[in-house]
Order: structure tokens, then sequence, then C-alpha cells
């Protein structure tokens, strides 16, 4: 075996050739730094004007164009001063256009909606895929020798063959050669050509004379194969997170309907957002009449006139608020004695600890048509039970209470709280698991100690146990938080025919994300849905930060 692997290592290797040596080559690359950042700058020219463009298409084009430019000027000035920096970002902007030149060329030749068809026609292909697999376990058999070594040969055949035989199922192989024919053509050869070369230039620029007769460090170097290494699910990031991000930035400052070209506005959706008007009516003081000019809409919480050129907003901040006051305490605290209960080594406490966390794991639309049911005030679950207990309680003399058939659902003061139930029963179970893995990690002879001074079951709960749990608390609040803030998804299963959709009996469920669903994708006011969002956001942020703040005044205190 040690003779074959050196034998294996000192076979020739192919590699690519090292055109010129690194001055030379520096000076080539130096020429094409030049020629790309014209062929950038002509780019985002055309990105500004070109009439095919509109809308999110333009934007992308634009930012692209401007980053790869920006990185050509930094990588030209640094090759220019003889500096590793030019490197890196002739390396970067190299990278980027190789991989911009095969997303194109896949673009051009349609091969994203020939995907479309291949997930059509996959089925085709999976009883021929299984063979493979059979065939590929076989081949395991082969170190067993004898009749195992001609099965390992025959399944190694039959793999192959089914491997082709899948191809030919699912019409890959007559859509690999749809996609040679198309590569035939002018501008897709030219892509592959920009493509080889860019992919090139990137390789030899970053061979290590290249990089010693620059002076790269070490460090450098490492830097570059991390970020090299990191850079599929960096630029994923970038395109399916970052990116959308900050266009939704610039789309609510404009009036878009994700169809034309966007109309700026700066700031007006935000001032339309969260202009308010607060009042105090007093004796006969209608609210018009409390309230300045040019609110003409507005919702009175007591004597506290609100008036709002948006007033469903508004009402929505005012419902979520009142919705996190209720469903935090009540996912979170009982959710940390069910997980002290859970701690114990009681026989069957898996079990029972599974079926507390599976309601977190179960689907919204699932767990929202279940309670829907149970919400119903003529058949559901919810009200015969509380009508079985009112006819006990009857049963007793001098006792006459009335059954409330309560409306869970049709009620505007109800059905608010009918959410705050669904919530906090879908996440007690799964805050319950996260304060069981706290529980797990107090020091146990903190309590053996504190039992041994006569310290009771809530002494030793209280002192020991809660100031232990303070970082999981932190989570379990802000995660929670953060999710009773992003309330959607129960809200529209539980109230699919109001309008807004989820907005519940006179908008008493309608929450912020509603409220954006609403505007976005009902009435494409997509500018001011992106605005939405972005308070959102800030309401988010603000709630979060002030968690971390607490957090660390009690690790500081």
């Amino acid at each position: 075996m040690t003779t074959l692997t050196a034998v294996w290592d000192r076979r020739p290797r192919w590699r690519l050739p090292r055109a010129f040596d690194a001055p030379r080559w520096l000076t080539i690359v130096l020429c094409w730094r030049v020629v790309h950042l014209l062929a950038m700058a002509g780019a985002l020219g055309w990105a500004l004007t070109a009439p095919t463009l509109e809308g999110p298409a333009r934007i992308a084009a634009l930012a692209a164009s401007a980053i790869v430019l920006l990185l050509d000027v930094v990588g030209l000035v640094g090759l220019a001063r003889g500096r590793a920096v030019g490197r890196s970002y002739s390396l970067a902007a190299d990278y980027l256009t190789f991989l911009g030149a095969v997303l194109f060329l896949l673009h051009v030749n349609r091969v994203f909606v020939g995907l479309d068809a291949l997930g059509e026609t996959f089925s085709r292909g999976v009883p021929f895929l299984l063979l493979a697999v059979l065939a590929w376990i076989a081949t395991g058999l082969e170190e067993r020798g004898g009749v195992f070594e001609r099965i390992a040969r025959v399944g190694r055949s039959v793999g192959l063959l089914a491997i082709g035989a899948t191809l030919l199922a699912v019409g890959l192989l007559p859509g690999l050669a749809t996609f040679l024919v198309r590569t035939a053509q002018p501008l897709q050869l030219g892509l592959v050509v920009v493509g080889l070369a860019s992919a090139y230039l990137a390789w030899r620029t970053f061979q290590p004379d290249v990089a010693q007769h620059l002076g790269a460090t070490n460090q450098t170097t490492r830097t570059l194969d991390g970020l090299l290494f990191a850079s599929p699910n960096l630029l994923g990031f970038a395109a399916f997170f970052a990116g959308p991000l900050l266009f939704s930035l610039f789309v609510s400052l404009t009036a878009w309907d994700a169809f034309g070209e966007p109309e700026f506005l700066g700031l007006d959706n935000y001032v339309n957002i969260l202009a308010l008007n607060v009042g105090i009516a007093s004796g006969g003081q209608s609210a018009s009449e409390v309230l300045a000019a040019g609110y003409s809409e507005w919702f009175r919480i007591g004597n506290v006139v609100l008036g709002a050129r948006d007033v469903l907003f508004w009402r929505s901040i005012r419902n979520i608020v009142f919705f996190t006051a209720f469903a935090l305490p009540l996912s979170t605290i009982p959710a940390l004695f069910l997980a002290t209960l859970l701690n114990s080594k009681a026989p069957g406490i898996k079990v029972f600890r599974a079926i507390y966390f599976v309601p977190s794991i179960a689907g919204v639309v699932a767990v929202a048509l279940i309670w829907r049911q149970l919400f119903d005030s003529t058949i559901g679950w919810l009200n015969y039970l509380i009508s079985i207990v009112v006819t006990w309680l009857n049963a007793i003399p001098g006792l006459s209470i009335t059954d409330p058939r309560i409306q869970w659902l049709s009620d505007a003061d109800i059905a608010l709280f009918s959410l705050v139930i669904v919530f906090s029963w879908m996440f007690i179970g799964y805050n319950a698991v996260l304060f069981l893995a706290g529980l797990q990690g107090v020091d146990n002879t903190l309590h053996e100690a504190a039992m041994l001074d006569g310290a009771n079951r809530w002494q030793r709960f209280r002192n020991i146990t809660l100031p232990a749990l303070k970082p999981t608390t932190f989570f379990v609040v802000a995660s929670t938080g953060i999710l009773t803030l992003q309330l959607f998804g129960e809200n529209v299963v539980l109230f699919p025919t109001t309008t807004p959709i989820g907005a519940g009996p006179q908008n008493s469920t309608l929450t912020p994300v509603v409220y954006l669903y609403e505007q976005g994708f009902r009435r494409f006011s997509f500018g001011y849905a992106s605005a939405v969002a972005w308070v959102l956001f800030i309401l988010i942020f603000a709630f979060t930060l002030v968690q971390f703040r607490r957090q660390r005044e009690d690790a500081e205190g």
C-alpha cells in the first residue's frame, strides 16, 4: 500500500500554465484592469439609460456594475503602486465577473426555466436513481473478495447504466445538447470567453509568486483563502438578504406598485405613517373637537383621543402592544414552572418533554385551523366544556349562572385574547425546553449547600435557580417578544374573511405585519408597505436593545 501511495504521489499532474513571470503578469493585469474598468463604466451608463430596464432590474444592474467598478478602481490604483491590496481587489473583481458571466450565460440559455421542466420530469428517473444507489451499495462488497467481488463489478456497471438511464428519463441529456447548441451563438460565446478569461486571471493573480512580488503577507493570503471558501455563503447573503433589505429601504422612499418606475417621495411615507395627534377629551367633547385640523380619522382609549393620518397602522401598533403584554408573560412564566417539573427524574419524563414540545414544531396553519374549530361559538369544544361546567355549578342550590356562550372569534373585545391563547399554547413547550436546558446547567452543589443551611424549595428557586437562569431568561424573553411583534400566520388563518384579511372584527386583531401584507400584496403599495416594515424593524430593534441593556445591567450588578 505504501508503494502504491508513493507512486500515486509521484504521478504527473496537469496544471494550468503560469503565463509570464510575476512582473510581466502584473503589467498584463494592469492593462486588463483598465479595459475592465472602462467596460464596467459603460455597463453603468447602460444601466442608467437602458429603456428595457425598469424597477428592480435597473437597480440590480446599477448596484452590480457600481460595485465591480469600485473594485476595479481600487485594484487598479493598488496594482499601479505595487501594493498587495490591489491584488486582493483585482481578484474580487475578476471573481465577480466570472460569476456574473456564468449566471448570465445560464439565464440567456434559459437554464433556470429548464429547471422547472426538470422538476416535472424528475419522477420518471426515480426508479433508475434508486437502482444506481443500490448498485453503489453493492460496490462496497468488493473488499470481501470471491463472489462478492464479482457482484461489485456487476454493480459498478449497472450503476453507470442506471445513471445514464436516469439522465435520459428526466430529459437532461437532450437539455444538455440544447444548451450546447445555444452556447454556439455569438453572445453566449462571448460570455464563455469572458468567464474563462476572468477565471484564469483570478487564478494566476492568486499564485504565490505574484503575492510575493507585491509583498503580500501570510495573513493576507489566509484571509483571501477564507473569503474564497466562504464566498458562496457571503454572496448568497448579499443577494438574498442584504440586497433585498437595502432595496426595501429605497422602495420605502418611493411610491411603487412593483411594475413601473418608482416615484421618489422622500420621507412622505414615514410622515404619513407616524403622523399622530394626541388630545384629552373632557365633558361632552367629541373626538373631532379635540383633534387639530388635518386628522380626519381617530380612535379613542378612555379619555385619550388619538388622531392619525393612518389610523389603521396605529391601531395595529396598539393591538400588538396589548398582545405582547399578555402573550409574552403567558408563554414564558408558565414555561419556567413547567421546565422545573420536567427537570425531575420521574419515570417517563422524556415522553412528557416531547409531548409539550410538539406544538412548537407543528405548522402554524394546522394549529390555527384546529383552534378555529375549538373556538367555534356553536360547535366548538371550549364553549361546550364551559356549558358543562355552568350546568354543574347550577346544580348547586342557590346558584344560577347564565351560560356566557363566548364569541371567541366574532367579539371585538375577545378576539385578541383568542390569539393570545393560541400563541401561548404553541410556544410554552418550546420555551420550557429552553428553560430546561438552563436548569440542567445549574450547579447542584449550590442547592445542596442551601439545603444544609435550611433553605426551603421556594427560597432555593428564588435565590439560586432564577439568578442562574438570567442568560436563558434573556434569550427566551427576547426571542418570544420578537415573535409576538411579528404575529401574522395565526391572524390570517383564524380570521380569513375579514377586511383586511386577518384583521378580525372591527380590526381588533390587526397587527403591523398583517397591515404590511395588506398594503403590499393586496393594494400593491409596495413603497408604503416597505416603510411600514422599516418602522416595525425599528420597533423590534428597540425592544431587543432594551433587553440587551437589561441583561448587561444585571450582569454588571
